[in-house]
């Protein structure tokens, strides 16, 4: 998706660098600075214990999403049917925990798996095809959506007490959706930081044909970030069902994917591929769930609420095109320090 050439491994490093991505972060937090201030002075509820805690969970299941989603987006490629990935795996596993009479255990290993199986089938068609991600994707919404509606066109509810608590209980005090998307969010910093594989994720995103050229393995690690994609939607789907005991198969996971990809480029991750971190993402993610929180504790009507959304998505766009504008400038500016540091 993107035309820039690659760099050797060792400048690419540099090339990542913080200023870029400051800037963007930075502005966000200011943003999320004064989201909270502003609830908080006006809704004594916000700042309280509870409230954070149900802000945290409720907006769990699309921070799954979106930790794993940054990666694919980082590689220049896109996942536009995880939303309807996510009612088809929920639906998936509420049947697996009514009609098949599956543990607990099984049904969630049954709904990622789900959701995993999407995910190859996009990978193969895009990353081994070459087939475009957003028309595959976008096929792929519609046809998952309506598969959902032919397994079965009626909620499905009461999937058992076990599989309940896997939603709505806690651990030491602390809910288990809270640690799962806490636990998916450094499991993505770790690959970007840690692995080689992460540093192939930046090489393709910049320049998939260079990369292919220096022999990384292109095919196989767009493949690998489908897959991963489609799992964490089946996740997602798994921890939506067991929070509403139930699935709902014409609203679960409705528009989600806009809501994931929202705070993947809010989070200042490239849509053309290159440029993101791990960091800005959770902020991003939290500035969402803030919105969302705070708004329906001043009691504003959904139509409102649905109004901001569309507006952070816009201001995603604005700070995407912000670092796409500074990004090249910030660079020379480096380089031309380096050279007079150098002289």
């Amino acid at each position: 998706m993107s035309t820039q050439s690659i760099a050797p491994a060792s400048s690419l490093k540099r090339s990542r660098g913080v200023p870029v991505e400051m800037v963007v972060n930075n502005i966000l937090l200011l943003a999320l600075f004064v989201l909270v201030v502003y609830f908080a002075t006006h809704s004594g509820a916000f700042l309280t214990i509870s409230n954070i805690k149900v802000l945290l969970t409720n907006y769990a299941a699309i921070g799954v999403v979106a930790a794993t989603l940054a990666l694919l987006v980082i590689a220049g490629h896109v996942d536009l049917s995880i939303g309807s990935n996510i009612a088809f795996s929920g639906m998936i596993t509420a049947i697996a925990m009514t009609s098949w009479q599956a543990p607990p255990a099984a049904g969630v290993l049954i709904g990622i798996a789900s959701g995993a199986a999407i995910g190859l089938v996009n990978g193969v068609l895009c990353a081994f095809l070459n087939f475009s991600p957003i028309i595959v994707t976008l096929g792929m919404l519609s046809v998952l959506r309506g598969a959902t509606l032919l397994i079965n066109p009626i909620e499905i509810s009461g999937l058992g007490d076990a599989f309940f608590m896997i939603g709505n209980g806690s651990v030491f005090g602390m809910p288990i959706l809270l640690i799962v998307v806490l636990g998916f969010f450094l499991l993505s910093a770790g690959f970007l930081s840690l692995t080689v594989w992460g540093r192939y994720v930046f090489a393709i995103g910049v320049n998939p044909q260079a990369a292919f050229l220096a022999a990384l393995p292109v095919r196989s690690v767009l493949l690998a970030l489908y897959i991963a994609t489609g799992a964490a939607a089946g996740a997602s789907g798994v921890l939506l069902v067991s929070r509403l005991d139930g699935a709902s198969p014409g609203s679960l996971g409705l528009q989600m994917e806009l809501q994931a990809l929202t705070i993947v480029l809010l989070g200042g991750v490239a849509f053309a591929g290159g440029r993101g971190r791990m960091f800005g993402v959770f902020t991003a993610w939290v500035f969402l769930g803030v919105l969302d929180n705070g708004l329906t504790l001043l009691n504003v009507p959904p139509f409102v609420q649905l109004v901001a959304s569309g507006l952070a998505l816009v201001f995603a766009a604005s700070l995407d095109a912000l670092g796409t504008f500074l990004g090249p400038r910030l660079e020379q500016r480096r380089r031309v320090a380096e050279q007079m540091a150098q002289e």
